[in-house]
């Protein structure tokens, strides 16, 4: 009887320094400890960011090419099956009676093969493009750091994240909220409940009907149109948010909530320029074992969320990031897994 592969999940900034002579090492550490790793196109993406063309050529195809790699969904996609699957559970009326298969697919082959193809081929156009987005970059990371200001002037320790509370009162020492949320009356509530509320709302009610007009994104409306007659749930928008406050659980969305938990405690602690990117590859540690980086702050904000989270996502595993060192990055990915499993025999 075969047992499945140790699954691993290596961070950007380890990719990123593949390049020091280590991709042939790395396929055979992945074959001698029998790792299957998951390479995500948000890490796809950020490698495209990289300047020099014969570099980004390289690790691309290090990171796309072969045996022992898992291509996964875009996070983008799994947020939404979750939400679908939410639906399903609570308002199978909302469903449409056909789902659009062929949409559905049309969207994963895109970012499953498509991308991969012209990365490989030629990563000009998505080098360029990952440039143009700087600014959207930017401007998230400006308002965390405001938003981290405020919580760390006023001194503000968060509990249970699954019990902590927020509500709609300007008096209030909890986190401030966005926007309007139609049929909530203000009075405390789950603060993760109330961020997906607000955040799905906003996305499925406001921007979705507007966005082919305005140029809005509308991503999470793409994903999730196929399945759920967006009609019908318009229509009933208290009933939406009465889902949300009332009728999910965090094991319902846990990547979601893993993704809004990790931002939520990054705001706790000066902000970094790659806040953003950290959350979004959270939502990734689930169903997988090993999550692989070099920054330290990073692990600190995963073992806090750990702390609260009522379901397993992937171990973390801290490994030297000094690029000063003579040590390539995959001998000191070996180092720190071999002392993991040196470590699990003694116990």
């Amino acid at each position: 009887m075969s047992t499945q592969s140790t699954r691993i999940i290596l961070d950007t900034n380890l990719w990123s320094t593949l390049d020091d002579g280590s991709l042939p090492r790395l396929e055979t550490l992945l074959e001698e400890l029998d790792l299957q790793v998951q390479v995500l196109p948000s890490t796809l993406l950020e490698i495209v960011g990289i300047g020099r063309e014969d570099v980004r050529k390289r690790l691309v195809a290090g990171l796309a090419r072969g045996p022992r790699r898992t291509r996964v969904r875009t996070e983008a996609d799994l947020f939404a099956e979750e939400v679908v699957e939410l639906i399903r559970r609570t308002h199978p009326e909302w469903l449409r009676r056909i789902p659009d298969r062929a949409e559905a697919e049309r969207l994963r082959t895109f970012w499953l093969k498509k991308i991969w193809r012209q990365a490989l081929e030629d990563s000009t156009a998505l080098h360029e493009h990952h440039g143009a987005q700087a600014p959207v970059r930017d401007h998230i990371v400006a308002g965390q750091k405001q938003n981290s200001k405020e919580m760390r002037e006023e001194k503000f320790k968060p509990g249970d994240l699954t019990e902590l509370h927020g509500k709609d009162d300007p008096e209030s020492d909890s986190p401030p909220l966005l926007g309007e949320l139609p049929g909530w009356n203000g009075s405390p509530r789950a603060l993760w409940r109330l961020r997906l509320a607000h955040l799905t709302w906003h996305q499925l009610g406001v921007v979705g009907p507007r966005a082919r007009i305005t140029g809005e994104d509308r991503t999470m409306t793409d994903w999730i149109e196929p399945w759920v007659d967006l009609g019908k749930l318009r229509s009933s928008p208290e009933s939406f948010v009465h889902m949300w406050l009332d009728e999910a659980n965090v094991v319902d969305v846990p990547r979601n909530w893993l993704n809004w938990a990790v931002d939520f405690v990054q705001l706790t602690a000066k902000p970094g320029s790659g806040n953003p990117g950290d959350a979004q590859q959270a939502s990734y540690l689930v169903g997988c074992d090993l999550f692989l980086t070099s920054d330290r702050r990073f692990v600190r904000v995963l073992e806090r969320v750990r702390e609260d989270a009522p379901f397993s996502f992937a171990e973390t595993v801290l490994v030297d990031g000094n690029r000063r060192t003579d040590t390539p990055t995959a001998e000191r990915i070996e180092q720190v897994l071999s002392h993991m499993a040196q470590a699990r025999e003694r116990h």
